[in-house]
């Protein structure tokens, strides 16, 4: 469910002066580092044992079972092998709808002065290149976007600093939020597809190993779509959905 709220009543709610936005009931933000760690600790409840740090560098079959070559020369095997890998992958994971380009996003000091909604919301515009922004509990305003097709650009300290400084233009024109000189910026890789969709299948080639590439900036949503995908396949059943998010 959702709200069309056209240019007069995007100003009035929220002070934005765009031509139209759509408002959505249902979100939810989260500390990544706590969420995982939580995840993880439900996970070795249930039995799952893990090893870190590990690189796993080459991929093989031998007949019931898949086999992990690791940089230092180990071997771990399985008779399943899911990869959710993020950016980087083995080779023979690559893709033609698949690109890394470079994004940008910096955090403000604590209790920088917002507008009331905003501690209820996270907005995204959809522009080109997009922003999104939404504020923490402390207060800070937590902001990013600046995409660039380029592999490398988010490798460039002086780039990272000029990106900053456009993140936090772009936020004081379209909601009049002075964030002042951030406490925190970093850049880094992100991944898309040409489809914008994410693959969600076996490893070409292979018929144990399976790759979980939950592309774009829809992870969350994307990752429960994997969990049903695989989670059917390695009960040998089918998903109706699988063949959306296949290798291509």
């Amino acid at each position: 469910a959702c709200d069309y709220l056209d240019q007069a009543e995007l100003m009035q709610r929220f002070g934005i002066d765009r031509s139209a936005a759509i408002l959505s009931g249902a979100s939810a933000s989260a500390n990544p580092g706590q969420l995982t760690a939580g995840l993880l600790t439900v996970a070795q409840a249930r039995g799952a044992e893990i090893a870190s740090p590990v690189e796993i560098t080459d991929l093989a079959e031998t007949g019931d079972s898949a086999t992990l070559a690791t940089r230092e020369g180990g071997v771990l095997t399985a008779e399943q092998v899911v990869f959710c890998t993020g950016y980087e992958f083995l080779p023979v994971m690559e893709s033609r709808a698949h690109r890394i380009t470079s994004t940008w996003a910096l955090a403000s000091h604590p209790r920088i002065a917002r507008p009331d909604w905003l501690d209820r919301s996270l907005v995204w515009e959809a522009s080109e290149p997009y922003l999104y922004f939404r504020s923490a509990r402390d207060g800070r305003i937590i902001a990013g976007g600046e995409d660039m097709d380029d592999p490398e650009a988010y490798r460039d300290p002086a780039r990272l600093h000029a990106k900053a400084r456009r993140i936090a233009l772009k936020l004081r024109n379209l909601c009049g939020i002075e964030i002042g000189s951030p406490a925190y910026v970093w850049a880094a890789p992100f991944g898309n597809t040409s489809d914008g969709l994410p693959i969600i299948d076996r490893v070409p080639g292979f018929s144990r190993a399976h790759a979980v590439m939950g592309f774009g900036g829809n992870g969350i949503t994307f990752s429960m779509i994997a969990a049903q995908i695989i989670a059917a396949r390695l009960s040998d059943k089918r998903d109706p959905d699988e063949e959306l998010f296949a290798f291509r």
